[in-house]
């Protein structure tokens, strides 16, 4: 029952997974062809900069929005939940933006324009994001599809149109993004003025219950994005910023396939989950979390190690060239890396967001980032990009572990090892056969790749019974033989 909640969630979901991802690789195969390394190191580090924006002034907002969306629809509180959160949200964007006005004297004509872009991209998206959470919460699947679909969409082509059309192709890129969400926000903002439906006035006690709530999270947030952003700041003072370009976009082409999918299955999991809490306690949310564990192992894995496995043509196909040579010996490194980042993030971090316990998530947060700043300083000044590499892989590593063994504090959380090694296994067979054939390295040489990849691990996947995939097979199969 709910493995079929979460499974009816994931289809649900798919769709906005798919443009997430074409989106993701488009971004990188047009703006590592339109910008220079140079361009897209600047590129990339503004928006990091807007994520660390968004995390620390925002987030909190939004993740209150997702926790107690349920509770405050059953107690006919949603509207007050809503314009709490809202007006706090511009009241941010105010003061955010008087602040801005008073630095930008201080600035030159290129920092001016790039911080007025990374601003207007970060008050549009921030607000376009708490109406997501929203429609999220409330399981308005399509209509989350269609804006995110459109946001994504449009912010790649828009991006790509106004870099054509400029010489500063770092600002182009940001204003893409920036109008993009500003016009969906304008589209959605009617509809979400419909769910209000009465004038409702902010409460306070709502406001300390959201920010008891939230801010533990928005900083774990921040660490999370410090830690996965911070080694190319560091690059860009211990190298140079063409560096932060070309590992950018190896990062990218490794990381983003799998944080898509990644989020696939929280977005579907934890409003399930949360509800399951709400509803029937402790064990029917362990069993949300066990059903997105094997969910995880199942389609994670084979993701990750298909990634490192067709590292060559991936870098050969969709990277710009001067981009290629670093982006095939990059990525397999950050495949392994983004695994970890999830296993954190999406799976062993729901033990913490289920029972609340967000401060506790904060310490394994502050202790992750630690480690990885230290890293980084080291191991980047003495090997350069394969420092950074290292410092990734073991600040994720140590990270899952310690939040897997804090986790036993407050929920039981499922560790399936036995699955495990059975998606192991599978994937050594997928693994094995991609090295054994020597694929071209053209569009059609990945497209075969990808193919016998997804072919080769579905056969050992229902051979070694990953996730019990064999009887889900079965079920589908008796149900098209009845039809």
């Amino acid at each position: 029952m709910l493995l079929n909640k979460l499974k009816n969630y994931l289809a649900g979901y798919l769709p906005i997974n798919l443009v997430q991802a074409v989106a993701a690789l488009g971004l990188v195969a047009i703006y590592s062809r339109l910008l220079t390394p140079d361009q897209y190191g600047r590129y990339a580090l503004v928006i990091i900069i807007v994520q660390w924006g968004q995390s620390l002034l925002f987030s909190w907002l939004y993740y209150g929005v997702s926790r107690f969306h349920e509770a405050a629809r059953i107690q006919d509180g949603l509207a007050t939940l809503l314009a709490t959160v809202y007006v706090t949200a511009i009241s941010l964007i105010g003061v955010l933006a008087l602040g801005a006005g008073l630095a930008l004297g201080f600035l030159d004509d290129n920092e001016q324009r790039l911080v007025a872009a990374g601003l207007t991209y970060l008050a549009a998206r921030s607000l376009l994001l708490i109406g997501l959470e929203a429609h999220r919460a409330a399981r308005r699947v399509w209509r989350y599809t269609w804006l995110e679909g459109l946001q994504y969409l449009f912010s790649v082509g828009l991006g790509a149109l106004l870099i054509y059309s400029s010489e500063d192709g770092a600002v182009a890129a940001l204003w893409g993004g920036a109008l993009t969400n500003l016009v969906l926000l304008l589209l959605d903002t009617p509809y979400l003025l419909k769910q209000i439906r009465r004038p409702v006035s902010p409460g306070s006690d709502l406001l300390y219950k959201l920010a008891s709530y939230g801010f533990p999270l928005a900083l774990s947030s921040l660490l999370s994005l410090i830690i996965a952003g911070s080694d190319r700041f560091f690059i860009a003072w211990l190298m140079d910023e063409r560096a932060v370009g070309v590992y950018s976009v190896a990062y990218a082409l490794a990381d983003r396939p799998l944080s898509i999918l990644f989020s696939w299955v929280g977005m579907a999991a934890v409003p399930l989950a949360f509800a399951a809490m709400e509803r029937d306690g402790v064990a029917a949310a362990r069993q949300i979390v066990a059903d997105t564990g094997k969910t995880l192992i199942l389609l994670l894995l084979p993701c990750a190690a298909g990634l490192a496995a067709i590292a060559a043509p991936m870098a050969a196909t969709l990277v710009g060239a001067d981009f290629r040579l670093e982006a095939t010996h990059i990525i397999p490194w950050i495949a392994l890396a983004g695994l970890l980042h999830g296993g954190m993030i999406h799976y062993a971090a729901h033990a913490f967001l289920i029972t609340h316990n967000t401060r506790l998530l904060l310490v394994t947060n502050i202790a992750t980032a630690i480690i990885n700043v230290l890293l980084n300083l080291w191991l980047i000044s003495i090997f350069g990009l394969n420092g950074a590499i290292a410092a990734t892989v073991i600040t994720y590593g140590v990270g899952l572990i310690l939040r897997v063994i804090l986790a036993k504090r407050c929920f039981n959380l499922p560790l399936l090892w036995s699955q495990m090694f059975r998606g192991l296994l599978a994937c050594g067979v997928m693994m094995g056969l991609l090295k054994i054939i020597a694929f071209p390295l053209t569009l059609m040489g990945l497209a075969l790749a990808m193919t016998t990849g997804a072919v080769s691990y579905a056969v050992a996947a229902l051979l070694f019974n990953v996730a019990d995939c064999r009887r889900w097979a079965f079920a589908r199969w008796q149900r098209n033989q009845e039809a």
